[in-house]
């Protein structure tokens, strides 16, 4: 149960700040030595212990068994602490390497664990798939989207001194005293600062509360494990940046100790002048019951109060990915319904008891609430390029098939991630597929305008996207049907063109072939009849018939194959009935088609035998006989046709030569 700055009961005795040493440190891997569990984690030693009790292994002299916090799957954590032996390993038969301390290092080994690089360099060991989650107490240093960085708790840096010199400080003393050549004595006290190791997210966090960076800091200052204040503290004047929750948990009993000499010998955390307070200086503590809690209001200020996170893999807690894994996800994240494990009221009373508030935002990832995006922790990489994009649309649909970028991004492409949004920018679905697939489609959507994105992704995370914005419409299907037709004669095509949906199409519909348009028609009920023209050459025509859509309906188109066929003629001749043997007929030959005037070449026969020839001119010619012997000729015009009429004989006709 999620609630804020909870301070349940600590699960130790309490040592008061200057009270009784406690037992010597026991590094706490996972226990007993060999165990393995699925959801490893390295990094910052400010949350290793917290992480290593609630993995449920002992911490401090507690046995935590009983309150590990694990998947619905009944996967466990195995948190491995920032310091101990020089080489970890995580999974049965898996590669050693070396231990990652603090949270840089525990990012960039899940980063490598991500790539399959070496670790810590080029001299390590390759550590794919050896790490699923780093323990952080600062933000991200790398941009990108490829690691989400999951609130945990509430934590603050405090200042652990030692001397009553120290007692209050404010911001700009603190940032006179770590800049380089820096303020070595304050208030007649010569001063001793001491920063964390490189790779703790104490020290990074603590450099930007004072404005300082790595640039500007003072280099020749001591270094010392985080969190350890006997080795930080060991004069008067000795001043070190702190985790308040690793103060308070070591303090009273919970949290293996590193701190109880210095602590015997004066140190203590200073009050701090909170940048935007007008009162007094805050202590960052505070006793309750003969045991050190928080104080709320040093740990929600936005200089000296931190968020400490889980850092795990971006597109394993996508539930819409591939590479969804929903172990990591039931323990680490609250969503909506799902709440995180460590998010239950036992995870939470564990939290507190290490010096932690609890917050109504641990467990999101939420941008908006405290989650936060980076990339992997390596230098030099980046994300792929754009695919090339090619888009369909179909019945309310659109079909998108795509390749992959070029050039090729240095690590391969894993996933492709797919969205689409309505015209307002909303998110209508989104789907993530294999890098062997490069087509999906988008179907049973609503009529409108919609914007489709596809972008390639690596373990570096998510690239560049390919964009298309169209309009998606019910399908239409057009069917054409077009009978043979003697030229002259008006072909036509009948068009039926249906919607699905039960919608009736409207608009024009045109009938083409190749790119010459034929002819042009508006659609009634549906249906249309287009005539053409009756000149078409004679031979089979293939046309194509387009339905141009409407603000329902896409477009679509139908081939139709059309036959034009030679016209057939009517010969009719007329001839004098007799004519005198020294004298020469005349016969006129008409030849006539239906919406043409026939050409060519008519002959007179008599018989099988050819006596007279003529041209037509304008479907008719006269042709000129030769004398006839006396007596009976039977005789017939002929005609020859054209490239377009056909062929035809006339009916007989009889000259009597006298």
């Amino acid at each position: 149960m999620r609630r804020t700055r909870s301070t349940a009961a600590l699960v130790a005795a309490a040592v008061v700040a200057g009270g009784v040493a406690l037992a010597s440190p026991a590094y706490a891997d996972p226990t007993p030595a060999g165990t393995f569990r699925q959801l490893v984690g390295v990094g910052s030693d400010t949350t290793q212990d917290v992480l290593n009790a609630l993995a449920g292994d002992t911490v401090g002299g507690k046995d935590y068994s009983g309150t590990a916090v694990k998947s619905a799957t009944g996967a466990g954590i195995a948190s491995y602490d920032a310091i101990g032996s020089s080489t970890i390993q995580t999974r049965s038969g898996g590669a050693s390497f070396n231990r990652p301390n603090g949270s840089g290092a525990g990012r960039t080994a899940l980063s490598m664990s991500l790539t399959g690089d070496k670790f810590p360099n080029n001299n390590g060991v390759a550590i794919s798939g050896q790490v699923d989650f780093a323990r952080s107490s600062s933000g991200p240093s790398f941009s990108g989207n490829a690691l989400t960085y999951i609130p945990f708790a509430r934590d603050a840096v405090g200042i652990a001194v030692r001397g009553s010199g120290l007692d209050s400080l404010t911001s700009q003393q603190l940032f006179d005293i770590y800049k380089a050549n820096g303020t070595r004595v304050l208030g007649g006290q010569t001063l001793h600062p001491v920063l964390p190791q490189t790779n703790s997210g104490t020290r990074k966090f603590f450099l930007q509360a004072i404005g300082l960076t790595e640039d500007t800091v003072d280099t020749s200052l001591p270094t010392v494990q985080e969190n350890q204040a006997n080795t930080a503290l060991t004069q008067d004047g000795s001043l070190v940046p702190f985790s308040v929750g690793s103060w308070i948990a070591q303090n009273n009993g919970i949290a293996p100790d590193y701190s109880s000499t210095a602590v015997a010998a004066g140190a203590h955390l200073a009050s701090v002048q909170l940048p935007g307070d007008t009162g007094g200086v805050t202590s960052p503590i505070t006793t309750v019951d003969g045991k050190l809690a928080p104080v709320p209001h040093y740990y929600e200020n936005s200089t000296f109060g931190r968020d400490v996170y889980n850092v795990v893999p971006s597109r394993a807690i996508d539930t819409s990915s591939v590479f969804f894994d929903k172990d990591l996800y039931d323990v680490f994240v609250t969503s909506g319904d799902h709440e995180a494990a460590l998010a239950s009221e036992n995870a939470e009373k564990v939290i507190a008891a290490f010096g932690f508030l609890n917050e109504s935002y641990n467990g999101s990832i939420n941008l908006a609430k405290h989650a936060k995006v980076g990339g992997l922790e390596i230098k030099g990489l980046t994300t792929p390029g754009a695919p090339v994009l090619q888009a369909t649309v179909g019945d309310a649909s659109v079909n998108l098939t795509w390749t992959a970028p070029v050039p090729a991004p240095a690590q391969p492409v894993t996933d492709y991630r797919v969205t689409l949004k309505d015209a307002d920018g909303g998110v209508v679905a989104t789907k993530d597929v294999p890098a062997s697939t490069t087509s999906y489609s988008f179907t049973g959507l609503a009529t409108g305008t919609y914007t489709a994105t596809v972008a390639a992704a690596t373990v570096v995370g998510t690239g560049a996207e390919a964009t298309w914005t169209g309009a998606l419409k019910y399908a239409s299907t057009v069917k054409a049907t077009a009978a043979a037709t003697a030229y002259g004669r008006t072909p036509k095509v009948v068009v039926t063109v249906t919607g699905s949906h039960s919608v009736t199409p409207a608009g024009p519909v045109t009938v083409k072939e190749g790119t010459t348009t034929l002819g042009t028609g508006t659609l009634s009920g549906g249906t249309v009849t287009l005539a053409l023209s009756n000149h078409l050459k004679v031979g089979t025509h293939s046309l194509t018939v387009s339905y141009g859509g409407s603000t329902q309906l896409n477009a679509s188109s139908a081939a139709v194959s059309l036959k034009i066929t030679k016209a057939t003629p009517s010969v009719a001749t007329t001839a004098p009935a007799s004519v005198a043997h020294t004298a020469r007929a005349k016969a006129t030959v008409k030849v006539t088609a239906t919406g043409t005037t026939p050409t060519g070449t008519v002959r007179i026969y008599e018989g099988t035998r050819v006596i007279a020839t003529g041209t037509l001119s304008g479907g008719k010619v006269t042709v000129t006989l030769p004398r006839l012997t006396r007596g009976r000729h039977t005789l017939h015009a002929s005609y020859l046709g054209s490239s377009t009429v056909n062929a035809k004989n006339g009916a007989n006709f009889v000259i009597r030569s006298t």
